[in-house]
Protein backbone atom coordinates (compact mmCIF):
# COMPACT_ATOMS: atom_id res chain seq x y z
CA UNK A 1 0.00 0.00 0.00
CA UNK A 2 1.57 3.15 -0.96
CA UNK A 3 1.73 6.35 1.87
CA UNK A 4 -0.62 8.27 -0.16
CA UNK A 5 -3.42 5.52 0.54
CA UNK A 6 -2.29 4.83 4.08
CA UNK A 7 -2.28 8.66 4.89
CA UNK A 8 -6.02 9.30 3.15
CA UNK A 9 -7.19 6.42 5.71
CA UNK A 10 -5.26 7.98 8.67
CA UNK A 11 -7.53 11.27 7.75
CA UNK A 12 -10.39 8.87 7.66
CA UNK A 13 -10.15 7.24 10.98
CA UNK A 14 -8.73 10.86 12.67
CA UNK A 15 -12.35 12.28 11.26
CA UNK A 16 -14.12 9.83 12.52
CA UNK A 17 -12.23 9.06 15.63
CA UNK A 18 -12.70 13.57 16.06
CA UNK A 19 -16.58 13.73 16.04
CA UNK A 20 -16.53 10.69 18.31
CA UNK A 21 -14.64 12.78 21.00
CA UNK A 22 -16.97 15.91 20.03
CA UNK A 23 -20.12 13.90 20.67
CA UNK A 24 -21.00 14.03 17.37
CA UNK A 25 -23.45 11.43 15.74
CA UNK A 26 -22.65 9.54 12.79
CA UNK A 27 -25.50 7.73 11.69
CA UNK A 28 -27.49 9.82 9.47
CA UNK A 29 -29.51 12.47 10.69
CA UNK A 30 -32.56 13.21 8.12
CA UNK A 31 -33.27 16.53 10.09
CA UNK A 32 -29.85 17.95 9.48
CA UNK A 33 -29.50 19.24 5.64
CA UNK A 34 -26.40 16.92 4.39
CA UNK A 35 -23.60 19.77 4.25
CA UNK A 36 -23.64 20.52 7.44
CA UNK A 37 -23.00 16.59 8.93
CA UNK A 38 -19.84 15.11 9.19
CA UNK A 39 -18.08 13.91 6.01
CA UNK A 40 -15.52 12.22 4.35
CA UNK A 41 -14.73 13.13 0.77
CA UNK A 42 -11.80 11.79 -1.63
CA UNK A 43 -10.88 11.76 -5.17
CA UNK A 44 -8.07 12.88 -7.47
CA UNK A 45 -7.34 16.43 -9.68
CA UNK A 46 -4.83 18.39 -11.69
CA UNK A 47 -3.20 21.53 -10.98
CA UNK A 48 -1.02 23.79 -12.91
CA UNK A 49 2.15 24.96 -10.87
CA UNK A 50 4.55 27.72 -10.38
CA UNK A 51 7.95 26.23 -8.78
CA UNK A 52 10.86 28.63 -10.18
CA UNK A 53 13.29 27.34 -8.26
CA UNK A 54 12.95 23.14 -9.05
CA UNK A 55 12.57 24.57 -12.81
CA UNK A 56 15.98 26.58 -12.45
CA UNK A 57 17.20 23.46 -11.54
CA UNK A 58 16.01 21.61 -14.24
CA UNK A 59 16.91 24.12 -17.41
CA UNK A 60 20.64 24.08 -15.54
CA UNK A 61 21.30 20.06 -16.60
CA UNK A 62 24.20 20.41 -18.14
CA UNK A 63 24.14 20.21 -21.84
CA UNK A 64 20.14 20.67 -22.12
CA UNK A 65 18.72 20.81 -25.50
CA UNK A 66 16.14 22.30 -24.27
CA UNK A 67 14.14 24.61 -21.84
CA UNK A 68 10.85 24.10 -19.85
CA UNK A 69 8.57 27.26 -19.04
CA UNK A 70 7.35 28.35 -15.29
CA UNK A 71 4.06 26.27 -15.14
CA UNK A 72 3.40 22.66 -15.64
CA UNK A 73 0.72 20.33 -14.20
CA UNK A 74 0.82 18.47 -11.86
CA UNK A 75 -1.40 15.14 -10.78
CA UNK A 76 -2.83 15.28 -7.50
CA UNK A 77 -4.69 12.65 -4.62
CA UNK A 78 -6.43 13.73 -1.84
CA UNK A 79 -8.37 12.06 1.04
CA UNK A 80 -10.58 14.44 3.67
CA UNK A 81 -12.71 14.26 6.47
CA UNK A 82 -14.69 17.29 8.07
CA UNK A 83 -16.78 17.73 11.28
CA UNK A 84 -18.69 20.47 11.68
CA UNK A 85 -18.81 22.57 15.17
CA UNK A 86 -21.37 25.35 14.89
CA UNK A 87 -23.83 25.84 12.29
CA UNK A 88 -22.50 26.11 8.95
CA UNK A 89 -18.83 25.94 10.69
CA UNK A 90 -16.93 22.87 10.37
CA UNK A 91 -13.30 21.62 10.55
CA UNK A 92 -11.37 19.70 7.74
CA UNK A 93 -8.60 17.70 7.65
CA UNK A 94 -7.36 17.37 4.53
CA UNK A 95 -4.42 14.86 2.98
CA UNK A 96 -3.13 15.55 -0.62
CA UNK A 97 -0.48 13.96 -2.47
CA UNK A 98 1.41 15.94 -5.48
CA UNK A 99 3.59 14.44 -8.27
CA UNK A 100 4.82 15.53 -11.23
CA UNK A 101 8.08 14.96 -12.99
CA UNK A 102 10.55 16.57 -15.94
CA UNK A 103 12.26 14.51 -18.47
CA UNK A 104 15.19 16.35 -20.22
CA UNK A 105 18.73 15.56 -22.55
CA UNK A 106 21.87 16.43 -21.56
CA UNK A 107 25.10 16.04 -21.77
CA UNK A 108 25.07 12.95 -19.87
CA UNK A 109 22.23 11.54 -21.71
CA UNK A 110 18.46 11.49 -20.22
CA UNK A 111 17.69 13.01 -17.15
CA UNK A 112 14.86 12.78 -14.81
CA UNK A 113 13.57 14.61 -12.55
CA UNK A 114 10.42 13.23 -10.01
CA UNK A 115 9.15 15.15 -7.77
CA UNK A 116 6.02 14.78 -4.88
CA UNK A 117 4.79 16.66 -2.27
CA UNK A 118 3.16 15.05 1.25
CA UNK A 119 0.40 17.79 2.25
CA UNK A 120 -1.59 17.45 4.86
CA UNK A 121 -4.15 20.78 5.93
CA UNK A 122 -6.37 21.58 8.78
CA UNK A 123 -9.27 23.86 7.31
CA UNK A 124 -11.72 26.40 9.00
CA UNK A 125 -14.95 25.66 6.26
CA UNK A 126 -18.27 27.22 5.99
CA UNK A 127 -21.31 26.12 4.27
CA UNK A 128 -21.93 28.80 1.71
CA UNK A 129 -25.24 27.28 0.07
CA UNK A 130 -27.00 24.04 1.51
CA UNK A 131 -29.98 23.26 -0.80
CA UNK A 132 -30.05 19.30 0.03
CA UNK A 133 -29.54 17.80 -3.01
CA UNK A 134 -26.50 20.22 -3.70
CA UNK A 135 -24.03 22.56 -1.27
CA UNK A 136 -21.23 24.95 -1.91
CA UNK A 137 -18.42 25.06 0.58
CA UNK A 138 -15.20 27.25 0.65
CA UNK A 139 -12.09 27.15 3.51
CA UNK A 140 -8.78 28.12 4.25
CA UNK A 141 -5.93 26.94 6.38
CA UNK A 142 -2.60 25.73 7.25
CA UNK A 143 -0.38 22.87 6.46
CA UNK A 144 3.12 21.20 7.16
CA UNK A 145 4.32 19.90 3.75
CA UNK A 146 7.02 17.14 3.14
CA UNK A 147 8.94 17.45 -0.26
CA UNK A 148 10.78 14.85 -2.12
CA UNK A 149 12.46 14.99 -5.24
CA UNK A 150 14.81 11.81 -7.32
CA UNK A 151 17.26 12.59 -9.75
CA UNK A 152 18.01 10.01 -12.38
CA UNK A 153 21.25 10.70 -14.85
CA UNK A 154 22.36 7.50 -16.25
CA UNK A 155 22.54 4.71 -14.24
CA UNK A 156 22.51 6.88 -10.67
CA UNK A 157 19.81 7.70 -8.45
CA UNK A 158 19.96 10.73 -5.89
CA UNK A 159 17.30 11.71 -3.87
CA UNK A 160 16.63 15.01 -1.49
CA UNK A 161 14.07 15.86 0.84
CA UNK A 162 12.88 18.73 2.32
CA UNK A 163 9.49 20.40 4.58
CA UNK A 164 7.87 23.89 5.20
CA UNK A 165 4.73 25.85 5.80
CA UNK A 166 1.87 25.62 3.31
CA UNK A 167 -1.55 27.12 2.33
CA UNK A 168 -4.51 25.85 1.41
CA UNK A 169 -7.77 27.64 -0.31
CA UNK A 170 -10.27 25.44 -0.77
CA UNK A 171 -13.69 25.87 -2.86
CA UNK A 172 -15.98 22.50 -3.31
CA UNK A 173 -19.20 21.99 -4.71
CA UNK A 174 -21.37 18.53 -3.92
CA UNK A 175 -24.04 17.57 -5.55
CA UNK A 176 -26.34 14.05 -4.69
CA UNK A 177 -26.45 10.95 -6.56
CA UNK A 178 -28.08 9.54 -3.49
CA UNK A 179 -29.18 10.12 0.00
CA UNK A 180 -25.70 10.11 1.34
CA UNK A 181 -23.70 9.88 -1.70
CA UNK A 182 -23.01 13.10 -3.68
CA UNK A 183 -20.53 13.83 -6.60
CA UNK A 184 -17.30 15.97 -5.54
CA UNK A 185 -16.09 19.04 -7.36
CA UNK A 186 -13.56 21.23 -6.59
CA UNK A 187 -11.28 24.04 -7.20
CA UNK A 188 -7.55 24.73 -4.98
CA UNK A 189 -5.18 27.33 -4.50
CA UNK A 190 -2.22 26.44 -3.08
CA UNK A 191 1.39 27.94 -1.78
CA UNK A 192 4.39 25.69 -0.22
CA UNK A 193 6.86 26.93 1.23
CA UNK A 194 8.84 23.68 1.17
CA UNK A 195 12.51 24.78 1.86
CA UNK A 196 15.93 23.77 0.74
CA UNK A 197 15.88 20.06 -0.55
CA UNK A 198 18.77 17.92 0.29
CA UNK A 199 20.40 15.00 0.56
CA UNK A 200 21.03 12.58 3.54
CA UNK A 201 24.49 13.99 3.30
CA UNK A 202 23.24 17.52 3.61
CA UNK A 203 23.89 18.17 -0.11
CA UNK A 204 21.83 19.56 -2.44
CA UNK A 205 20.94 18.46 -6.22
CA UNK A 206 23.59 19.68 -8.40
CA UNK A 207 23.91 20.85 -11.81
CA UNK A 208 25.76 24.00 -13.96
CA UNK A 209 24.36 27.59 -12.37
CA UNK A 210 21.48 25.92 -10.34
CA UNK A 211 21.25 27.97 -6.85
CA UNK A 212 19.88 26.49 -3.60
CA UNK A 213 17.15 24.39 -4.40
CA UNK A 214 13.64 24.57 -2.74
CA UNK A 215 10.05 22.86 -3.33
CA UNK A 216 8.49 26.33 -3.16
CA UNK A 217 5.52 26.97 -5.44
CA UNK A 218 1.72 28.73 -6.49
CA UNK A 219 -1.03 26.53 -8.04
CA UNK A 220 -4.20 26.41 -8.97
CA UNK A 221 -6.24 23.10 -9.68
CA UNK A 222 -9.33 21.37 -10.17
CA UNK A 223 -10.57 18.02 -8.73
CA UNK A 224 -13.50 15.35 -9.06
CA UNK A 225 -14.79 13.03 -6.28
CA UNK A 226 -16.82 12.29 -4.39
CA UNK A 227 -18.26 13.17 -0.75
CA UNK A 228 -20.17 10.98 1.83
CA UNK A 229 -22.23 12.40 4.66
CA UNK A 230 -23.23 10.95 8.24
Amino acid sequence: MTAGRIAILLVASAALHGAALAGIPLPQDSTRPPGTRPGLSGGMGVSYISAQDLVNLVNATPGATSREGEFSSVVEFFGAGSIPFSGNWALKVEYAYLMGSYTVQGLFGQTEYNYAAHMPSLLLQYVLVEEGVYNFKAGIGPGFYLGDLTQRVGGSESRYTGSGPGLLLDLEANTALGDDLFAYLGAVVRWSGIGSLTAENGAGPQASFASETTLQFFGLGARLGFSYYF
